[in-house]
């Protein structure tokens, strides 16, 4: 292949793109400068620290000492804002992260949390463990009318007067890092911040918090932004919920990127969201406390949450009773020429046969009618089926 260019080696598919030959040719390439490198805020700079190692004893106390845990000191339980199922979550001076897929429910589950803290009874399950206190809600991804609705559908969920303890911020108009040259611009962290500083919030909801960064993969970035919000309920005491979609994968409910990982191990608490049809399911995935039930919830004419536990267990049932159904028509077809009792060699046999399934699908699938109460055994050796 000719190239008229002969330093652009991207498009040569020829020798050059032998891994010896494309290395000496990276390395042969301009480099930006320093200078030229992205730079995001609160980058490390590398001016020589203090010798730490070299601090009067006064000064270690200071700085280093304070971190020590005292045995005589007094460390009390959090404090909790809300209760599900008799489970108190949502933790005081913690991070908590909900995540689901695109479209999903979160903003919902959101609204639901923001709602009972300020004394909703549309759900059940859920209660508040405060008489009074204030929430602070920003919405980074949606449009001015749409963090607008939000608004109106928490207000319509919880008591009148407590209408002015919500406070619903659209971050979609602000920076993600403002620029040194103009002042008058803030970056959404910092708006965050000044805002918490100000209005002294229990409970702040950040949708989501991928929007605070330029890339959720960054390493730096990420790490970063999780500390500060990490630090930031610290320092003020106060519960920080944060947004954060899962991986595309159906089956894979992990939050995505670099920031997802940090809030695994970050997060007091993680809730995921499902969706069933028309019905939403909410799971405690992981606490360092107690774990609660989780929730269901369904939406009304005007999309406004509502208990749906019930309703849940339902589908549950007849999704059950669908299955078992299912599993018995396919069981049928391999038992129908068979005794009464069948050794389960001969019915493993049967279900490849019959189903063209493999050996280890054909033992899953006994166990799953096992587990139902569709196949009946005294020995686990012969099996029949049970009647309907």
């Amino acid at each position: 292949m000719n190239n008229s260019n002969n330093n652009d080696w991207s498009c040569d598919h020829g020798n050059n793109c032998q891994p010896g030959n494309l290395l000496e040719m990276i390395s042969k390439q301009e480099q930006p400068s320093y200078d030229e490198q992205p730079s995001y805020d609160e980058r490390p700079s590398y001016k020589k620290l203090p010798d730490y190692d070299e601090l009067l004893e006064n000064e270690y106390q200071e700085r280093v000492g304070k971190f020590f845990i005292n045995r005589n000191g007094n460390y009390p339980d959090p404090e909790y804002l809300i209760e599900i199922g008799g489970v108190p979550t949502m933790p005081k001076s913690n991070l908590v992260a909900i995540s689901a897929k695109w479209k999903s429910g979160k903003t919902f589950f959101c609204d639901i949390l923001a709602a009972v803290f300020l004394g909703s009874d549309h759900f059940a399950s859920c209660r508040s463990l405060q008489d009074s206190g204030k929430v602070l809600f920003f919405d980074t991804e949606q449009a001015e009318s749409d963090t607008f609705r939000l608004q109106k559908i928490i207000d319509s969920m919880t008591p009148e007067e407590r209408h002015n303890d919500l406070g619903v911020a659209c971050l979609q108009g602000a920076v993600i890092a403002a620029d040194e040259n103009r002042s008058d611009e803030v970056s959404r962290y910092e708006l965050i911040t000044s805002a918490i500083a100000h209005e002294h919030p229990d409970l702040v909801i950040i949708d989501g918090i991928a929007d605070l960064i330029y890339n959720y993969n960054d390493v730096f970035e990420s790490t970063n932004m999780v500390n500060k919000l990490s630090a930031l309920a610290n320092k003020h005491n106060c519960c920080i919920v944060v947004v954060m979609h899962q991986n595309k994968g159906m089956k894979d409910k992990n939050m995505k990127g670099h920031i997802g990982t940090m809030l695994c191990q970050k997060c007091s608490d993680v809730f995921n969201v499902e969706k069933h049809g028309t019905i939403f399911e909410v799971t405690h995935a992981y606490t360092r406390h107690r774990q609660s039930a989780g929730l269901c919830f369904k939406l009304d004419a005007n999309a406004v949450p509502m208990d749906a536990i019930a309703d849940r267990q339902l589908q549950v049932e007849i999704e059950r009773q669908q299955e078992k159904s299912k599993l018995r028509d396919q069981l049928a077809l391999c038992v129908e020429d068979a005794d009464a009792d069948i050794k389960k060699s001969e019915l493993v046999k049967l279900i490849k046969e019959k189903l063209g399934h493999s050996q280890a699908q054909a033992y899953r699938l006994l166990e799953k009618a096992e587990r139902l109460n569709v196949l009946a055994t005294n020995d686990k050796k012969h099996y029949h089926l049970q009647q309907e």
